[in-house]
């Protein structure tokens, strides 16, 4: 009886990397549909195909939607813990988010021979701005994981609430910030920043609970 939990301890972690990695690919499905409905938003507001800086906006929305999806689904992975564990990791992960977001956008912009795109915030106030976002979120999400929450509207709920709330505040302040240098940006930018910006805790959110929802049959998928 006492080898039993030490038995048992590789098939947990085993199944805890393969939800984590199951979010991962989930996130970058996320990435890519996010730059595609921001797209979407900009020709209907009257906006023009950006080219090749599509490719740039696209590296960095997959960047930062893997990065921080997958900072959220470690913290809730650990959430047996503490829920606020969870938060603490997703409120580290944002900022490395942010980072490689933009080092992702430099990147792809040197490639394609673009000249890189003035943010209206600074990396520093973005950085901690989602830091309290998705640490928020995490501790939500986290604590809907150790009460055995299964059904979506929660998870949703709380993407939604935040990305209200938070999102609509940096879209708000990238606006003011905007127009505060001197600069004067149009209706394409204005609704495709508030698609972004509110949309994509709701996505985190929602690629969460499938993970988790997938996760719980992991052990039929990949018997032992």
């Amino acid at each position: 009886m006492e080898m039993q939990p030490a038995a048992m301890a590789p098939e947990g972690v085993q199944l805890a990397l393969r939800r984590l990695a199951l979010i991962s690919v989930l996130a970058i499905a996320l990435g890519f549909t996010m730059q595609s409905l921001i797209l979407a938003t900009k020709l209907v507001s009257g906006g023009v195909f950006p080219g090749s800086l599509f490719l740039v906006d696209l590296a960095q929305g997959v960047a930062w939607s893997f990065f921080v999806c997958a900072g959220v689904g470690i913290g809730v992975s650990l959430s047996k813990a503490r829920a606020a564990l969870a938060g603490l990791i997703a409120m580290i992960f944002a900022p490395i988010a942010v980072a490689a977001a933009k080092s992702s956008q430099k990147v792809m912009a040197g490639l394609i021979g673009a000249a890189d795109q003035p943010a209206a915030l600074s990396l520093a106030t973005i950085s901690v701005l989602r830091a309290v976002e998705y640490g928020i979120l995490g501790w939500a999400l986290a604590s809907f994981a150790r009460k055995g929450v299964e059904r979506p509207l929660p998870y949703f709920g709380a993407g939604s609430a935040v990305g209200v709330l938070f999102g609509g505040g940096i879209a708000a302040l990238s606006y003011y910030a905007a127009v505060t240098n001197g600069l004067n940006p149009g209706l394409p930018k204005v609704a495709s920043t508030i698609v972004n910006e509110v949309l994509s805790p709701i996505g985190c959110s929602l690629v969460i609970y499938f993970g988790l929802v997938i996760g719980r049959n992991l052990k039929a998928i990949y018997p032992q």
